[in-house]
């Protein structure tokens, strides 16, 4: 599963009325800002970042550029500087609870685990439900306790993992019926390193080759019902036993997971799931739009359709071809 959220599209920040981004002081940056967003989508960090400078420099007044900064210096791995400008930016918006976690998480990177803590544990003070804050807290005390015990912090972590993939799956279970998990009986579901996909991890994914589910490390310390949806979405893609996928099958993964969130997540916030429930609740088709804008620009060749999405029952199927009969069908080590 690759996140929903990682290709947002290009948006100029304004705060009057002709979309522009200016104070009463500054100058019109918002071509500037929208130049930084389309590198900054594309992995053009260098890029994003010369665009942002400009733009801070001509408009030092926005706030909003600092918290840009910062992110593009994160994917830089230049975290005294991201870590200086999301303490500029958070100065002026110190409810923003995403840079809050932002800056957590360029502080945990830099190995300031402590500064980190507290900055997480601000995220959470101002909404103690966003899973991403929580477990980045309990990831963050796990950092800690290698610094000082590696061999107890090793056997937490790995009790955690075994606990929370137990109550996932026991969820997943439930909301599925009995004769879909039959197909997954032979199916490994497992915490993992998982393959990155333009430039960033999978959350989860499937590889049909060795019949296994992944879900990324990072979600070890997530609420179970987070996992349980990202479960039930790289189900759909197990289901079919077979190393094809295409926009309609990533498609019904994707409203299989929000409708799983929608009846399971009990209060718990999470940003992918969440985003994915609120283009759900405006259509189906909403969602389906966004799903197949990502998955195209992830891979512009992916087919329309694979063999069982439509089901093969309702049409002729072979290895190369789908319905259509001139639209080429590839295998992929490694389905997200």
């Amino acid at each position: 599963m690759i996140s929903v959220l990682s290709y947002p599209s290009c948006k100029k920040y304004s705060i009057s009325s002709n979309n522009v981004v200016r104070t009463f002081t500054g100058s019109d940056i918002s071509d500037l800002l929208a130049k930084g967003d389309k590198a900054l989508n594309e992995n053009k960090y260098s890029e994003a970042l010369s665009a942002y400078e400009q733009a801070n420099k001509l408009n030092p007044n926005e706030n909003i550029v600092y918290k840009k900064l910062a992110k593009t210096q994160f994917h830089l791995k230049d975290y005294a500087s991201s870590e200086k400008n999301y303490e500029l930016y958070l100065e002026k918006a110190p409810e923003d609870i995403d840079a809050w976690i932002e800056l957590g998480e360029t502080q945990r990177q830099a190995g300031l685990y402590q500064k980190a803590l507290k900055s997480f544990e601000k995220a959470a003070s101002l909404d103690s439900s966003n899973d991403l804050a929580n477990r980045s807290i309990l990831e963050t005390k796990n950092n800690i306790l290698s610094i000082y015990s590696p061999q107890k912090a090793q056997t937490e972590k790995a009790e955690q993992a075994q606990k929370n993939l137990r109550a996932a799956l026991d969820m997943t279970v439930k909301y599925m019926t009995p004769e879909f998990m039959q197909g997954l009986k032979d199916v490994t579901v497992q915490f993992g390193e998982t393959a990155s996909m333009g430039g960033t991890s999978n959350i989860a994914q499937y590889e049909n080759h060795k019949k296994a589910i992944t879900i990324s490390n990072s979600y070890i310390y997530a609420a179970p019902q987070v996992i349980a949806a990202y479960l039930s979405h790289e189900s759909v893609h197990a289901h079919d036993n077979d190393p094809y996928t295409s926009i309609k099958e990533e498609q019904d993964a994707y409203q299989i997971a929000a409708k799983f969130w929608m009846k399971n997540s009990n209060g718990v916030k999470d940003p992918e799931m969440d985003y994915a429930v609120s283009l759900y609740k405006q259509s189906p088709s909403t969602l389906n739009d966004r799903v197949a804008e990502i998955y195209k620009l992830r891979d512009p060749d992916i087919a329309d359709t694979s063999p069982n999405h439509p089901p093969k029952k309702l049409f002729h199927f072979n290895t190369s071809k789908t319905k259509a009969a001139s639209q080429s069908i590839k295998s992929y080590d490694v389905i997200a």
